[in-house]
């Protein structure tokens, strides 16, 4: 594992810095970009001397992902940062449909049903995003893979699927194929059942790592995968930490994160012309295909208590680590939405652009 610590950040006490994420999510497929605003921070030691964030980049999930941590001992950050990327790297090996030998991979192979043995991680991942494929009638949906593997051959080759293609994969599509029984296991109701990860994953991975973070004594921390972000407790001097979305047309529009996660989706830069028409790589499970006239909105996710972030875990569907993950799948459903009604659990909230709700 190589662990990249770029420079020490900010020269000036409480002058805003910004940090730009071109973030391009393929799997399920979404794109956003977005702009990491960190407060610098003034040192209470005495005068004219300050703390900076420390600043570590490694590549997972097939992104970018980025810590800044608020902590004056370097080792201590170098350290937090090691663990974090290794928790993520994890992560990767059982969650990636890119990879043939790993976990998630395994089960989608799989050609029989029945309960199959998964890891704690992973069916703490699927209950999650069954509960959130029920609660947005679909627009979220774990079991796209299918269509996620008919959609790649189609932007590769800029020709749409063939009617009978994207009939048969729509009707491999569906979250009542499978069934979370518990920890560690889950069974596949229909042997043809693909699970992608692509809509959720980074959320819980964004979250999991601020968890991992705030054990290795740097709780002060904010972490971005690709564009799904997730904050730990605020840098020293400030009351949270602050992130900048660029909507469509150009502006920005400022919001504070503490303790919670936070997701944009939409079409604004990854997209594909087939016929003069613009998809874009989030796929529409209605259609099956890429989605058309997308949405941007960013889901905020339910800001938690220090000691609910101290005891984060990924097995407890209600906590700091679960809700990364909702933002992240939520925010795919709200897209597609098109301005329908979306239920959003307690605490959470949407922007949408050029308006805040």
């Amino acid at each position: 594992m190589v662990v990249e610590e770029v420079g020490r950040d900010f020269s000036f006490p409480f002058e805003r810095g910004a940090l730009r994420m071109r973030a391009i999510q393929s799997r399920m497929g979404r794109v956003l970009a977005a702009w990491i605003a960190v407060c610098s921070i003034a040192s209470l030691t005495g005068c004219g001397s300050k703390r900076e964030a420390q600043y570590f980049v490694h590549a997972a999930m097939g992104v970018k992902v980025e810590l800044r941590i608020d902590d004056p001992d370097l080792e201590r950050a170098r350290t937090a940062a090691i663990a974090a990327f290794a928790r993520i790297d994890a992560l990767d090996a059982a969650w990636s449909d890119w990879k043939i030998d790993s976990e998630i991979s395994r089960f989608n192979h799989a050609a029989k049903t029945g309960a199959v043995e998964v890891s704690v991680e992973t069916s703490a991942a699927l209950a999650i995003a069954v509960e959130v494929a029920y609660a947005t009638d679909g627009r979220f949906d774990p079991t796209i893979g299918p269509l996620v593997t008919l959609w790649r051959k189609s932007r590769n080759s800029h020709v749409l699927p063939h009617e009978a293609e994207l009939a048969r994969a729509r009707a491999e599509v569906g979250v009542q194929r499978i069934e979370v029984n518990g920890v560690g296991s889950v069974s596949k109701l229909a042997s043809e059942v693909v699970i992608d990860f692509g809509g959720i994953g980074k959320g819980l991975a964004a979250a999991e790592l601020v968890a991992v973070l705030a054990r290795e004594g740097c709780p002060r921390c904010l972490v971005a995968v690709a564009g799904d972000i997730a904050a730990g407790e605020a840098p020293h001097g400030s009351g949270a930490w602050r992130v900048d979305i660029e909507w469509k047309d150009g502006r920005r529009e400022e919001i504070k994160l503490l303790r919670q996660s936070a997701s944009t989706s939409g079409d604004a830069e990854q997209f594909v012309e087939i016929d003069g028409k613009r998809y874009a790589h989030i796929i529409d499970p209605a259609t099956g295909l890429g989605a058309l006239d997308l949405e941007q909105v960013t889901v905020i996710g339910a800001r938690v208590s220090s000691e609910e972030l101290a005891t984060a875990s990924i097995t407890d569907p209600h906590s700091f680590i679960s809700n990364g993950g909702r933002v992240d799948a939520y925010a795919t459903a709200l897209t597609l939405a098109r301005g329908d009604s979306v239920d959003l659990p307690t605490g959470f909230r949407v922007i949408r652009e050029g308006a805040r709700n």
